[in-house]
């Protein structure tokens, strides 16, 4: 039997609890990152690396490919030692980039940032998996995406003030006039743009303090080899030369579909969820403190959605309730796309609040779902393999959208409105997809089939009545 059930409630009391507990604060922390990389620092990257941005996703996916082969290492490393070397690399990524004016060696340090801040996505649901019984993993999941999302809320709703803030301190001028100032950056120049871009390095120097803190809270986190796979030391050595088999062994029909539908959702949403605040600041000219109240909005619907996963999972199932969410998002994509059409002014700006409210809660609200159901497909050996293709996925998906929008969607302005026609038209089609392959045996698949959470041994007492 494993040193760790997560069947049993002893262990779960335990040092799981412990480091299940650890993780929330870390994750709480990259969340708080996660908040000004995601608004703040895309727009610090319009004014000092143009080009960057428009190539945003090729970029990030770069890192993301990197990222896909560390996770295939987590079957050796463990959780641990990544949580204490990303963390003073995020750091050393966003110091260099707010002191440099150097493009190419900003362009680094995104990837850099975007390598070490993602691969805590990627943790955590193989971590749950091992830790937290099963019942309970949902709810997990939703926690800590519930957790990091607040986080991330705050300080996405905090950094867009501060810039705004920060700006008006430096430029002598009230509050009010900087806000206005900030809704038109094409028109700033010499002191100013040089203000307000000071105004956004003060504000990324707040993320490498609290991804500072991630480090020392991973001191604390305590963890033994069964944690992370099935077979001893020795054994893991005397096969070494074998480990690619674990991908070999994910080409199953189960996975190549499921791999189908993660592309169709990746793409459409890398058209538009990293260019919010471009969409809200530069497309329809909102002032910059009112677009970062817009996604804090955005950020809170989420919240409301990881809150009824529990929920939808167990009236609807795991599968209609993903393919239902995705569906039921397009026809707010359209609406989006049309936004320069609502108007100008406070009416603009609570209709397309109001819009993106709806479509993050109802779009996130199968995140903990999705998470859980990948896990539960595979065993634990193949979790880190699995996690890697599916990063790997992503990777790919950033490549090719990152061209599209750089050489063909963002040529103008316009794009940013366009890329909500396409993204919607790919929901729909990826939820019909989900619903023809995978509804009959997967949609309660948490419900009557054990994940590896519990150790073989378990599984094996319970096959035969001996619980």
């Amino acid at each position: 039997m494993n040193a760790l059930s997560a069947d049993s409630e002893a262990a779960w009391s335990g040092r799981a609890k412990r480091n299940v507990w650890l993780y929330v604060w870390i994750y709480g922390l990259l969340g708080a990152v996660t908040g000004i990389t995601n608004y703040a620092m895309m727009s610090y990257y319009q004014i000092v690396a143009p080009q960057l941005v428009k190539g945003f996703n090729l970029y990030s996916s770069i890192g993301t490919l990197i990222l896909s082969l560390l996770i295939a290492l987590i079957h050796r490393t463990g959780f641990k030692k990544i949580m204490l070397i990303a963390p003073p690399i995020t750091v050393a990524a966003l110091v260099i980039t707010v002191i440099t004016n150097n493009v190419p060696l900003i362009i680094i340090m995104c990837i850099a940032s975007t390598i070490t801040i993602g691969i805590y996505d990627y943790l955590y649901p193989i971590m749950f998996a091992v830790y937290i019984p099963r019942k309970k993993q949902t709810k997990w999941m939703t926690y800590i995406l519930v957790d990091n999302l607040v986080c991330q809320t705050v300080l996405t709703f905090l950094g867009g003030k501060l810039v705004v803030y920060f700006f008006a301190l430096l430029q002598h001028v009230s509050y009010g006039k900087a806000s206005a100032l900030s809704a038109h950056q094409e028109a700033m120049h010499g002191a100013m743009l040089a203000n307000y871009t000071m105004a956004y390095r003060w504000v990324i120097v707040i993320a490498a303090v609290l991804a500072g803190l991630a480090f020392i809270f991973a001191l604390f986190f305590r963890e033994k080899p069964s944690d992370y796979r099935e077979t001893s030391i020795e054994r893991e050595r005397d096969e070494a030369a074998q480990r690619p088999s674990n991908f070999k062994q994910l080409m199953t029909k189960t996975v190549l579909i499921w791999v189908l539908y993660l592309v169709l959702v990746r793409f459409g949403a890398l058209l538009v969820t990293p260019y919010f605040p471009i969409y809200l600041n530069n497309y329809l000219h909102m002032p910059r403190g009112v677009a970062a109240t817009v996604n804090t909005f955005q950020n809170a619907a989420m919240f409301l959605g990881y809150l009824v996963a529990p929920f939808l999972e167990k009236k609807l199932g795991s599968i209609v309730s993903m393919a239902a969410a995705g569906i039921t998002v397009a026809p707010m994509m359209i609406l989006m796309a049309n936004g320069r059409a609502l108007g100008t002014g406070t009416v603009a700006v609570i209709i397309v609040g109001v819009v993106l409210f709806l479509r993050s809660g109802i779009a996130n609200a199968t995140a903990p779902i999705q998470q859980s159901l990948q896990m539960a497909m595979v065993s634990k050996d193949l979790r880190p393999a699995f996690s890697s293709v599916i990063s790997l996925v992503n990777a790919l998906m950033g490549v090719v959208s990152g061209l599209f929008c750089t050489f063909f969607l963002f040529k103008s302005l316009s794009g940013y409105a366009t890329a909500y026609y396409i993204a919607g038209a790919l929901y729909v089609v990826a939820g019909v997809f989900i619903l023809i392959f995978f509804k009959k045996k997967y949609n309660r698949i948490m419900d009557v089939v054990p994940t590896q959470a519990e150790s073989d041994a378990v599984v094996a007492e319970k096959e035969n009545g001996e619980e």
